[in-house]
Parts: C-alpha cells; sequence; structure tokens
C-alpha cells in the first residue's frame, strides 16, 4: 500500500489524474502538505511480481545499438564527474541494474561497488562485466569501511517508498564530505509528460511511487543539505523514447515501446523512422526550458 506522501508521510493528496493499466487502477496525487506528486496504491500488491514482466527482463543485449547509446550517455556523465574527481575516486552506483555504468566507470578509472536489489541483475553484472556488485536491500549505515568519494543514483529514487530518509541515511553514512552526488529522475514536468498525460512512459505505474518535477526535486535535495551545481535535462535513450511514446500516444498508441523494441517489432520500427527526428528537436528544445523527460542533478554537501 502507499496511501501517504512518501516525502513529507501525510495523507492529505488531492488528485491529479487516473492511471488504467494491465496492472490494476491506480491514480496520482499531489499532496497538499508539501506540493509532491505520488501513486496511491490502495490496496497489498506483490512487489517482486512487478519487475518480472518483460520490461525488465534480464536479456544480454551488449551489442546492440540501444546499448550503444545508453553507453555514450552514461560517459557523457562519467566525463563530467572527472572535472571534479580524479581517476581513482570511490564510486558507488546505488541501484546499479545489469553493471552498464558501474563497467564504464571502471573503465575510466574509478574504484567501483555496485548495490543492487536483483538478484538477476546483480549476477549479469557480476559474470558480464566482472564488476563488485553487493545483492542487498540497503536501509540505513555503512556499506563499507571507508566512504565513497562518488554516488550514482540513475532512476531509483522514485521507486522507493521512502527516498529522503533512505537517501539522508545513504549520504551520512557513506559519502566523503567533500564527495558529490547524481541523482536522475523522470521529469513529471517535462514537455513529454504534459503531450503523453497519463499514458506517458516513465509514470510506470505501479512500480514509480513518487513523481518528480523539477522544481519538486531541486526542493527535495535542498531538503537534505545538498547543493546543485550542475543540472541536466535532455538524455537521449530515456529522453528521445518518452518524447516518441507520448507522440505515438496522441494517434491511439498504448503499447509500451522497450518492449515492443526488445521485440524488434518491426511495424514500430518503421514508424520510428517517421516520428524520431520530431521527437528529436522537439526534446532537445525542451531540455533547453528544462522541460526534458529526464532531471539529473550533480550535488554536493552543502556548506
Amino acid at each position: 500500500m502507499n496511501i501517504q506522501c512518501p516525502i513529507c508521510h501525510t495523507g492529505n493528496g488531492k488528485l491529479v489524474f487516473n492511471v488504467n493499466n494491465e496492472l490494476g487502477n491506480y491514480q496520482v496525487e499531489r499532496c497538499i502538505q508539501c506540493g509532491h506528486h505520488y501513486t496511491r496504491i490502495d490496496s497489498d500488491i506483490d512487489t517482486d511480481s512487478l519487475y518480472n514482466d518483460e520490461v525488465y527482463h534480464v536479456i544480454d543485449n551488449r551489442d546492440s545499438v540501444y546499448s550503444k547509446i545508453i553507453n555514450h550517455e552514461y560517459r557523457h556523465v562519467l566525463k563530467q564527474i572527472l572535472k571534479t574527481k580524479p581517476t581513482g575516486s570511490r564510486l558507488l552506483d546505488f541501484g546499479s541494474g545489469k553493471g552498464i555504468f558501474l563497467n564504464l566507470a571502471q573503465e575510466f578509472g574509478f574504484n567501483v561497488l555496485g548495490i543492487e536489489t536483483a538478484p538477476e541483475r546483480a549476477a549479469f553484472a557480476k559474470e558480464k562485466y566482472h564488476v563488485n556488485v553487493i545483492q542487498s536491500f540497503y536501509k540505513d549505515g555503512k556499506i563499507e569501511d571507508q566512504p565513497f568519494d562518488v554516488i550514482t543514483m540513475f532512476h531509483v529514487l522514485e521507486h522507493l517508498p521512502e527516498p529522503k530518509e533512505l537517501l539522508v541515511n545513504l549520504i551520512q553514512h557513506n559519502l566523503h564530505k567533500d564527495g558529490i552526488i547524481i541523482i536522475e529522475v523522470p521529469n513529471l514536468s517535462s514537455l513529454q509528460a504534459t503531450i503523453g498525460g497519463n499514458q506517458w512512459m516513465h509514470l510506470d505505474i505501479p512500480r514509480h511511487l513518487s513523481h518528480f518535477t523539477n522544481s519538486g526535486l531541486l526542493q527535495f535535495v535542498k531538503g537534505i543539505g545538498l547543493e546543485v551545481y550542475k543540472k541536466e535535462y535532455f538524455s537521449y535513450h530515456l529522453g528521445i523514447l518518452g518524447m516518441c511514446q507520448s507522440l505515438l500516444s496522441l494517434f491511439g498508441y498504448k503499447k509500451k515501446i522497450i518492449k515492443e523494441l526488445k521485440h524488434n517489432n518491426k511495424g514500430l520500427l518503421f514508424i520510428l523512422l517517421f516520428v524520431l527526428p520530431f521527437a528529436f528537436v522537439l526534446e532537445v528544445i525542451a531540455s533547453v526550458f528544462h522541460k526534458g523527460g529526464i532531471v539529473r542533478f550533480y550535488c554536493k554537501k552543502s556548506g
């Protein structure tokens, strides 16, 4: 169940819109107390089964075009990190998934560690990328004896039932006093979210419990003692794909574009040849005005 705001834990929410999908009927509400958007879930659900569908299914697509696009984007992030932290720095990727970012960070010379809850994803990272991953549910306390110079969290916060408490613990016990943390989440205030409405790809309800806007994430990180020194809103894979799905939804498309691409849907690939140029231009323009499909903040401890 999730009947109160995950940030301030009050139960006073105002309905924003309904979402009906194959997993059930849900409501996105805006907290009257703090303004945060969250998914209201009135009954118990099997959280393990939520991540067993084909979108989250672990496949080896290391040689795919999609994987190359992701690698390109992660290299950009690592180059930004290197502007403030040297090679050899200790880096923790929290919610490390299949180990794609960890692998690249290791290639860049960072001393890396991943935390991943899903056993199959952690196993893939260890076997295919030979990176160090702890398969565990983190609650609080130190992960290792020494703090980390860099912590990354790509699309993790929106899944957490108590994101504020977890992040405070993670930073307090594991981030060096001069360390940095990179946080990336879907942008509910994006142009593609406005176009897609309750069909927007990155709502991903009920797996996503929180829905951050640009201003909402800024308020959140400042509230836990972080200072944002760099902001980015453009994503080659999540941003452009999200815009493609939003544009297609205007013509009645209700499938999951990532799932269809994994199945190599030739009809969809043909349609994307026409949609991609428009999606790319719109997403670039939207990102300039902080309306891109994602929000990526580079943060340090205040003071």
